[in-house]
């Protein structure tokens, strides 16, 4: 998990918050939960790689954030395929079937 706040300048400092034995929503689901709700609702934009568990585990535990498919999944599965609005349409069916 890594936390991707921009500075006061704007730029991106990536931050690890932990490392996460398991892949699987129930996994994110309970490290969200572990961390309580103070951490939680202060979560705004949550990236993920297009996988429903973790979808699942966003929808469940952060209610008040966006859910956002990863830059790296958005140009390795949209960018070769397509351009313009054929790729914001690309990354709109990614999101919902994440």
């Amino acid at each position: 998990m890594v936390n991707l706040t921009r500075d006061e300048k704007g730029k991106t400092r990536a931050r690890l918050l932990d490392l996460v034995p398991g892949r699987s929503g129930p996994v994110y689901r309970q490290w969200l939960q572990e961390r309580g709700t103070a951490f939680t609702a202060g979560v705004k934009i949550a990236t993920l790689d297009p996988f429903q568990g973790y979808k699942n585990a966003i929808d469940d535990e952060l209610q008040d954030a966006v859910a956002v498919v990863d830059a790296f999944y958005a140009d390795v599965l949209v960018m070769p395929m397509s351009s313009g609005a054929v790729l914001v349409a690309a990354v709109t069916g990614l999101l919902r079937s994440a």
